[in-house]
């Protein structure tokens, strides 16, 4: 018998005897056949339960499932979010379902005096009544050494691939990416307790073609799980994999939020071009094992990533010399400009901060003090547009698309108030420096590895001064730049 709904209010919703099979599927008619199906008719779970598919594509799924029995294909929209919402509309409220990827091999029961899936399936149900849990889970990999085979409350990684759950109609409005672990943080923070049963292992291959399934999803993935933490620090770490950035389900104080409070500089001691002294204001001591997110009046201006990326093959980059950089050059000084300009330095004329010189009949050109530094577009430069495309999608507040690399620099004080955008992305290796915001009394410990994301186009900052031998400095920002003709 095969019958199947289009998604309405107004359709009888046919209940099971139990608890309904619940699967959203998107263009696998034939591997959930294979996969979920065989599973779900192996261990005659449908006998007397329902399974009801949710797919936008309706005739093909009715077509190619069309001899199983007891099965309802209900259409609704493309995207697993949007599926998974309209599943907790069409069931009523405090309906049993066991919601299951397309694309499972099997479950497997370590509990021997429940030895069916069915009679544990129930068992799990009535646990979660008897004890008000709206999301249960099982364990998440095959291996039964990773199994206590009990029952838990707590903090659990409820994995999408299967999960428990009782309709409470709780309509979350997030990404697909990392949709799960989402999901876990969400209900454990509205109702501060998820199920866990070791009894239960799922096997099953991740990120099988179809589906959810496609290259660009690292990039996704990476992107959500900075959003992750940015969102709810307390209950994430992020974790480093081969080809994209996850996350971890912990409560933890790893991360913290550091609120900050801008303070108005007297403009009548103007410090641009000049440098850090002994007696700058720094109210927060970062520790060194720890993540940071910085906000003003609860928008964040910024955040410190410990230990997240190696800067690799910068000593490759051809820095040249710069003589034209302005306040981050610092205060000019005849031992600092270029040897050709220093019979003329006292007849320069120099701009408010005197870390640029005027312009003027006999001097066409504006200079500085000299440093070390390279610019550019981020695509015109092999090195840099590799280390980029590795770590931005760790920036989700801006993208960038020009770079500056810096050698053996103490940037003075100075603001990127000529940036596109505000935030930036600050690297260095060989780093004995410290980057230092006076208006909000804030001093950045970023070592190697770290990664500083920062609104450096608001606040003005430099650097601390230190051994500076071979310190390189890479910043990634969203430059104005003129269209090519």
């Amino acid at each position: 018998m095969f019958l199947y709904f289009l998604l309405s209010r107004h359709n009888l919703i046919i209940m099971c005897h139990n608890f309904n099979l619940v699967i959203p599927s998107y263009n696998r008619s034939k591997l959930i056949k294979e996969k979920t199906l065989k599973f779900i008719i192996d261990n005659k779970l449908n006998n007397k339960n329902t399974v009801y598919i949710f797919t936008p594509q309706l005739e093909e799924y009715k077509k190619e499932l069309k001899d199983v029995e007891n099965l309802f294909i209900v259409k609704c929209n493309i995207g697993l979010n949007n599926s998974r919402n309209y599943i907790m509309k069409y069931f009523k409220l405090n309906t049993k379902l066991l919601i299951l990827d397309d694309d499972i091999d099997t479950i497997i029961n370590l509990n021997c005096k429940e030895p069916s899936i069915i009679s544990e399936i129930i068992r799990t149900f009535e646990f979660m009544e008897s004890e008000n849990i709206k999301l249960g889970s099982i364990n998440p990999t095959s291996n039964s050494y990773f199994s206590d085979k009990k029952m838990k409350i707590g903090y659990y990684f409820c994995i999408g691939a299967i999960y428990f759950l009782i309709n409470d109609k709780y309509i979350l409005d997030i990404n697909d990416e990392l949709e799960d672990y989402t999901r876990t943080i969400l209900y454990y923070k509205r109702y501060g307790k998820i199920l866990r049963n070791n009894n239960l292992l799922l096997k099953t291959k991740y990120n099988q073609k179809g589906g959810m399934y496609s290259i660009e999803r690292n990039n996704e993935r990476s992107k959500q799980a900075i959003k992750l933490f940015l969102d709810y620090p307390e209950y994430v770490l992020l974790k480093k994999k081969k080809d994209y950035l996850g996350i971890k389900l912990l409560i933890n104080k790893k991360n913290q939020i550091i609120d900050l409070k801008k303070d108005i500089l007297d403009e009548r001691n103007n410090i641009l071009g000049s440098y850090p002294n002994i007696n700058y204001k720094d109210n927060f001591k970062l520790l060194l094992n720890k993540n940071y997110i910085f906000k003003v009046n609860n928008k964040i201006e910024g955040y410190l990533i410990r230990d997240i990326y190696k800067l690799n093959n910068i000593e490759k980059i051809k820095i040249k010399t710069n003589q034209n950089s302005g306040d981050i050059a610092g205060k000019l000084d005849i031992n600092k400009i270029q040897s050709c300009s220093k019979k003329y330095f006292n007849e320069y004329k120099f701009n408010k901060n005197k870390t640029r010189t005027k312009k003027d009949e006999k001097h066409k050109f504006e200079i500085s003090n000299s440093i070390k530094r390279l610019s550019g577009k981020i695509k015109d430069n092999e090195i840099i547009n590799n280390i980029y495309n590795q770590i931005k999608n760790y920036n989700v507040l801006n993208e960038c698309n020009y770079y500056t690399c810096n050698k053996e620099l103490v940037s003075a004080y100075h603001k990127d108030k000529n940036n596109k955008s505000n935030y930036v992305m600050l690297l260095t290796k060989n780093n004995n420096l410290d980057l230092h915001l006076p208006e909000l009394n804030l001093k950045i410990n970023n070592q190697d590895n770290d990664l500083v994301i920062f609104n450096l186009k608001e606040y003005i900052h430099g650097n601390t001064i230190g051994n500076i031998k071979n310190r390189y400095s890479l910043i990634f920002f969203d430059k104005k730049i003129k269209e090519e003709k």
